[in-house]
């Protein structure tokens, strides 16, 4: 039967994407571990890269931490673009162009978004390796370092960072538990990591080789750390996750900002695909395997719920083994709307807040679906307010 035949496709992609997959590279990685060349004295010159629109809050203390690196700061460049922001943004880096040095600050004039600022500050960028930086992540001092030296390995094209996400215990009040989601993502990305596939990088907190660089698309939304990582690997380099590079950036306070962000993000996720479809098929091995299992099923995941369940109401009136799987379906959505009724009332019961955060967050991708359906999302960066 076809309705049952796609419940049981369903229900594997679903397994499959969450906890199968994450159990496999964890297990692949384990095994066929890349044996890197590392050298802590590996000091070429790098470029800073910061695209900002209307930071005034954070963008100080951001420039200033990132000045505390113990990386050679001779090599150091800054590269800085404001996307015509509108509040006091460019006078504080005016200022600080004062103290630290090796500041190129471009003011743009006309709203453009992030990935033509991006393309404009690479030009401009006169380091071997290019990091790229958002203008509220917080570098350890070492971060910078850690990130340099695996480029003594000439086969490695990309490193991308730890991101930690602060602030938790404010947000999960709320219901929001991105930073936990988080923290296993970031066990995903190390076992990717592992093998030189890491699929996405953490955009905050990422570093590549200037001459792989390939402009980003702008006739349309796009993910730029996603579309940036990936093509280094469709140029057949790896792409590592050094954990020990470490940057931090404040979770939002408040579930349904959280939300919105992840709203924007699905929409210029999906609209990301056409530029990495190259990578989507089989002849890229582990790394097109990675890219289904890792992200394109998660973000369609919200209309494979809605299937699985249209599906499972089909079948429960012609078998008892559907209706308990039926009833199985209801209990967890009774189950998250008492994990939201449980945060109204102040109460944290970590299971329900489970439930009810996966189903949230689920109808946030949904909405980013639509968004992208209906052709809605612009290419203009807005910053998600945090704590």
């Amino acid at each position: 039967m076809i309705v049952e035949f796609a419940f049981f496709l369903v229900l594997f992609l679903l397994i499959h994407s969450y906890l199968v997959y994450p159990l496999t590279i964890f297990i692949v990685g384990s095994i066929k571990k890349k044996r890197i060349f590392k050298d802590p004295n590996y000091l070429p010159d790098i470029s800073i890269i910061i695209s900002v629109y209307n930071e005034e809050n954070v963008i100080e203390n951001t420039l200033r931490q990132l000045f505390k690196t113990d990386y050679d700061h001779s090599k150091i460049q800054f590269v800085i673009g404001s996307d015509q922001s509108t509040d006091n943004t460019n006078n504080i880096i005016e200022k600080l162009k004062e103290e630290i040095p090796n500041i190129e600050f471009l003011i743009f004039n006309e709203r453009r978004g992030k990935s033509n600022v991006l393309n404009d500050l690479v030009k401009y960028a006169k380091g071997e390796i290019l990091i790229f930086s958002d203008a509220n992540t917080i570098y350890s001092p070492d971060a910078i370092s850690k990130l340099i030296s695996s480029f003594a390995d000439k086969n490695v094209g990309g490193v991308s960072g730890r991101l930690l996400l602060l602030g938790h215990e404010k947000a999960l009040k709320s219901g929001n538990l991105e930073s936990k989601y988080w923290e296993i993502e970031n066990w995903i990305k190390g076992n990717e990591g592992k093998l030189g596939y890491l699929i996405g990088a953490n955009g905050g907190i990422y570093s590549i080789r200037k001459d792989l660089f390939i402009p980003i698309p702008t006739d349309s939304p796009v993910m730029d750390d996603f579309f940036i990582s990936l093509k280094i690997l469709e140029q057949n380099k790896l792409f590592l996750y050094e954990k020990t590079a470490i940057a931090s950036e404040e979770i939002a306070s408040d579930i349904k900002i959280e939300n919105k962000r992840r709203i924007r993000n699905n929409a210029i996720d999906l609209s990301s695909i056409k530029y990495i479809k190259e990578l989507l098929k089989p002849r890229f091995g582990i790394i097109s395997y990675a890219l289904w299992s890792h992200k394109i099923v998660r973000w369609f995941t919200p209309l494979l719920l809605i299937l699985l369940s249209v599906s499972n109401l089909y079948l429960a009136f012609y078998n008892t083994f559907f209706l308990y799987l039926l009833f199985a379906q209801i209990t967890f959505y009774a189950l998250a709307c008492l994990g939201f009724i449980s945060k109204k009332l102040g109460i944290n019961l970590i299971f329900l807040t489970m439930c009810y955060y996966f189903v949230y967050m689920n109808i946030g991708l949904l909405l980013g679906i639509v968004r992208f359906l209906r052709k809605k999302q612009t290419a203009f960066w807005q910053s998600t307010v945090r704590i």
